[in-house]
């Protein structure tokens, strides 16, 4: 946090006084004038604004520089050009104001001028107490004090959340996808004040119950990581990550580097940090809806009740996608419901009410059957359609979203969501919602979408004690400390004959290999190892080597060995005629066994990424892989295993033997530890790592460096 503390968290959030440099005195539509918002609504009195053109701005005395203010302040809000914004800014630090909110454009979000500007302001800063917000920033909306920066008129709708965003117009648009806003800040730049500095600040306040974060990008991941994780598990965080880029993945050496792209490092950090990712502005508003309403979920079993069958099948199918279960009602329960049916339509969840509705009316109908359903402990939640046709009564419906509301009151674990469906749908959701207790949608989708998240956060992320990385036995840290000294003393980029050697000093099987430096030593030393044999070409320069034809495999007897070699070489030396070739290496030739890949790419924001994923076409072709933040915890890595779409080929499909996940786990563990240890490995690839059943080894490995400068 450094210097950002509480003092500064509460005068940029409610100032008692206000310095606005380049108050301007145009007032009425179209103004955009953020002093003329402040004085119409009253609410902060001690306004000082800066202009120096004029003696006065809207009827007060006006300044010609921060410095000639009295006193001091609790918070300037500098609107200046940004040539001008240097001087202001060393003013509020000569003046001891310890915010400073720069709303000013054309820094870091420009040219390479304005970056130069922007580092010149924190030079300013450097060693006061006055703190930069933005610059590039609307500033703040706290309705909790009635209090907000905009140049925009504004309406603040109170909720308990709260919302850290980089661009102005999410603070500005939050009544619509976050249905009110406790408070927001827009950090703009985040030149000094970023995430990092805020979070633990709303994390402490009482007032907020959902943290919300728009994100563009972050500049210490690692941090970010570590003090999202002390929040989350109290208050639910949800993440709006946009600019999500494949361009670094495109300039990766390894296969691992290719896999991490922007998007899954930013799905491994949020999950190592307990937060929510929202996939767009629609899930944020969905997930503040039901975390705000919804005090807990027990289970995953939801059962579904609508006047159409049609209609339960839709919101059964969206269950299933979102990854939740269709709940199973007791016997006697559908004995109940049963009575209410001719005997031709068989009560089942989804449960079709539309008779009921004919004997007993529209709301007594769907509120008993919904009674009874929470009140079955083989049900867990519930998702209800609600008619909003043009024709629908709405002293009826009135009604049933009042029953619905009170057996809510009576199973507050057991969510019951809304489906509106029809041309009022909007409208019969905002009645719903109204009293705060339900959740309503326009699609079963989203519906479903929003208890998966709300079941995630109460048993996945809440309370959650983050796993202990232990220290591993078998591990020579000298050993892998003289290859790297080795590899920095020629100034190598890659490891390749020795990373094989690295894996093993960190405790990490490895097939049993010979370097041969000659094709008059292959005959001899192939026979000592015996057929069938595998050979891989031996070169530093050459990371990829199967795609230069660099591997030979199931070599029988010793013409195909020599034949091999030569055809090889031939290979080799036309496609990387640069690289130096120190010979061949020679493996046994293993059982059947899966391929694996094990391997990590270095974010320079996030750090060591883990990846782990099956050979060939699943990780390549299908992009089934797994990521995690290093360090990696044995719960973790066990954790990336079963994330994988084919994990059921680890576990034994179709009567093949399962494969034993702990020692996967175990190399995940320790591949995560090495990253951890040397910061000069940059990505790492074991690939493939070959298991079948309790045993399994690296079969090739490869390891990109940078010694920096």
């Amino acid at each position: 946090m450094g210097k950002f503390t509480q003092e500064h968290f509460e005068r940029l959030i409610n100032p008692r006084s206000i310095v606005i440099a380049g108050a301007s005195d145009k007032t009425g539509p179209g103004s955009y004038n953020l002093m003329e918002n402040l004085i119409k609504e009253g609410t902060r009195k001690d306004i000082y604004p800066v202009n120096i053109r004029v003696d006065e701005v809207l009827g007060r005395k006006a300044y010609k520089r921060v410095r000639d203010i009295p006193g001091s302040a609790d918070l300037a809000i500098v609107m200046v050009p940004r040539d001008a914004v240097a001087e202001a800014v060393a003013d509020c630090a000569e003046k001891d104001i310890k915010v400073v909110l720069i709303v000013s454009q054309g820094f870091a979000d420009a040219d390479a001028a304005g970056h130069a500007l922007q580092d010149k302001l924190l030079g300013i800063v450097k060693d006061t107490d006055t703190a930069i917000i933005g610059p590039n920033t609307i500033g703040v909306a706290n309705s909790f004090d009635y209090f907000h920066t905009s140049f925009q008129k504004f309406d603040l709708y109170k909720r308990p959340n709260a919302l850290v965003c980089q661009s102005g117009m999410f603070i500005l648009a939050s009544a619509d996808f976050t249905d009110g806003l406790g408070l927001g800040i827009d950090i703009g730049n985040g030149a000094e004040v970023s995430f990092n500095e805020l979070l633990p600040y709303l994390g402490a306040d009482s007032r907020i119950e959902v943290i919300n974060l728009h994100m563009e990008g972050v500049a210490n991941g690692g941090e970010f990581v570590r003090i999202a994780s002390e929040i989350s598990p109290k208050k639910p965080i949800v993440a709006f990550k946009v600019g999500a880029s494949e361009e670094g993945a495109k300039a990766a050496a390894s296969h691992s580097g290719a896999l991490a792209s922007e998007d899954h490092i930013v799905d491994a950090a949020f999950h190592k940090a307990g937060i929510i990712r929202a996939n767009d502005l629609q899930e944020m508003t969905d997930l503040n809806k039901v975390l705000l309403s919804y005090p807990g979920m027990g289970g995953k079993r939801i059962a579904v009740i609508s006047i159409s069958g049609g209609g339960g099948i839709a919101a059964v199918d969206a269950i299933g996608a979102a990854g939740l279960e269709i709940a199973d009602p007791s016997k006697p329960v559908l004995d109940k419901i049963q009575s209410f049916n001719p005997p031709w339509l068989e009560a089942s969840n989804p449960v079709d009410s539309w008779m009921a509705v004919l004997k007993k009316g529209l709301a007594e109908a769907n509120v008993e059957i919904l009674r009874l359903l929470l009140g079955d402990d083989a049900v867990d939640g519930a998702v209800v359609l609600l008619n909003a046709y043009r024709t629908t009564g709405y002293e009826s419906l009135a009604e049933w979203v009042d029953g619905i509301s009170g057996a809510q009151r009576d199973f507050p674990n057991k969510p019951v969501v809304l489906w509106a469906f029809g041309k009022n749908q909007h409208e019969v959701i905002e009645k719903a919602e109204a009293g705060g207790m339900l959740a309503g949608f326009t699609s079963p989708d989203r519906a479903a979408k929003a208890l998966a998240g709300l079941y995630d956060y109460h048993h996945n992320i809440k309370g959650r004690v983050p796993d202990q990385v232990l220290e591993l036995p078998n591990i020579d840290r000298a050993a892998a400390g003289q290859i790297m000294e080795s590899a920095r003393t020629e100034n190598r980029g890659a490891l390749g004959t020795e990373a094989l050697a690295l894996l093993a000093a960190y405790g990490i099987e490895t097939a049993a290999s010979r370097l041969v430096t000659s094709r008059d030593q292959l005959a001899e030393a192939a026979a000592e190892m015996g057929y069938p044999c595998v050979m891989k070409i031996a070169s530093a320069q050459i990371l990829h080597k199967t795609d230069i034809g660099g591997v030979l495999l199931n070599i029988g007897d010793e013409e195909n060995l020599l034949s091999g070699y030569d055809a090889m070489m031939a290979k080799v030396k036309s496609r990387a005629p640069a690289a130096v070739i120190d010979g061949v290496h020679l493996q046994a030739q293993l059982g059947a066994g899966i391929e694996t890949i094990i391997g990590a790419a270095r974010n320079a924001s996030f750090g060591p990424v883990m990846v782990f994923g099956l050979g060939g076409i699943f990780t390549e072709v299908l992009n089934d892989a797994a990521f995690a933040l290093a360090p990696v915890s044995f719960a973790d890595a066990l954790g990336m295993i079963n994330r994988l779409k084919a994990v059921q080929l680890l576990e034994g499909a179709r009567g093949a033997e399962p494969v034993d996940k702990e020692k996967l786990a175990d190399a995940i563990v320790r591949a995560s530890m090495l990253m951890m240890d040397f910061p000069e490995i940059t990505e790492l690839d074991i690939n493939p790592f070959s298991i079948s059943g309790n045993t399994g080894a690296a079969l090739d490995a490869s390891a990109s460096l940078d010694w920096g400068p």
